[in-house]
């Protein structure tokens, strides 16, 4: 039977003991813990770590962790929970068997927060798919920009539905990323490279001079001169560029945006 809130217990130790040996935990080390669940890997954290804090949405299932030594267990929303009130700027480590239905807001939520070092998570495989893609991937896409530009990712481990109770019915995957020291991206232009990327993938079939034009609401053949002074071939498509491209091209968006709403 399916559990409450759609959930998918880890049941396998091995699968448990490679998560927790590809966050290369210390003893000194602050983890997050995102949806314990029945405390699988939280027991096994607190035994290896100085502190947990492991965030808990099903108030049964965070109850039943109160007593782990320390171990400070949030029973609420990840996605509304305020990491910096909770650390106060304390590098941290994130693990956690992430609900598939929330995966991607997960992401955005964190992947901007600058204080974490390493995640290791266990997600939905085609998402981990598409966060290590790179150009000219049919599952290369914003999920993995605002990845790549952010952390460099790793698939560790393929993991099959019986390593679940109940199994889910998609294969899924250990994913670990090592936040990079600073984004590919200068901060005052990630809202453009975003903004680009967005434009760039909103419309995969068509050419990036027309799906750009069409994010824009701006004549094609602006578009295209704008895209030949920065090397780019008009007639391209958004993932046959690279994160090295998008990134190169964020502050001269920047300033293209700008100069549009100007003059429209």
């Amino acid at each position: 039977m399916r559990q409450p809130l759609g959930q998918h217990f880890l049941r396998d130790p091995h699968v448990v003991q490679t998560i927790l040996a590809a966050a290369e935990l210390k003893p000194d080390d602050t983890v997050l813990e995102i949806g314990p669940g029945q405390g699988v890997m939280t027991r096994e954290l607190v035994r290896r770590v100085k502190d947990v804090v492991a965030v808990e949405l099903d108030a049964r299932l965070a109850q039943s962790l109160q007593s782990l030594p320390h171990c400070r267990i949030i029973q609420g929303d990840i996605l509304k929970t305020d990491l910096d009130s909770l650390f106060r700027g304390v590098p941290i480590k994130i693990l956690g068997n992430l609900p598939y239905a929330i995966t991607s807001p997960i992401f955005e939520k964190l992947l901007a927060w600058p204080h974490w070092t390493t995640g290791v998570f266990l997600i939905q495989r085609e998402v981990a798919d598409r966060m290590r893609s790179g150009p000219g991937s049919r599952t290369f896409g914003i999920l993995s920009l605002a990845v790549q530009v952010f952390a460099q990712a790793e698939i560790i481990l393929r993991v099959k539905p019986g390593a679940f109770s109940p199994p889910p019915r998609v294969t899924s995957a250990v994913i670990r990323l090592r936040r990079k020291e600073a984004p590919d991206v200068p901060e005052p232009d990630l809202p453009f490279f975003f903004d680009l990327a967005h434009g760039a993938f909103a419309h995969r079939r068509k050419t990036l001079a027309n799906s750009l034009a069409f994010h824009v609401s701006a004549p094609k053949e602006k578009i295209e001169s704008w895209l030949r002074t920065q090397r780019i071939d008009p007639a391209a498509r958004a993932e046959s560029l690279g994160l090295a491209d998008y990134a190169r091209m964020a502050g001269p968006w920047a300033i293209f945006r700008r100069e549009t709403n100007l003059t429209s």
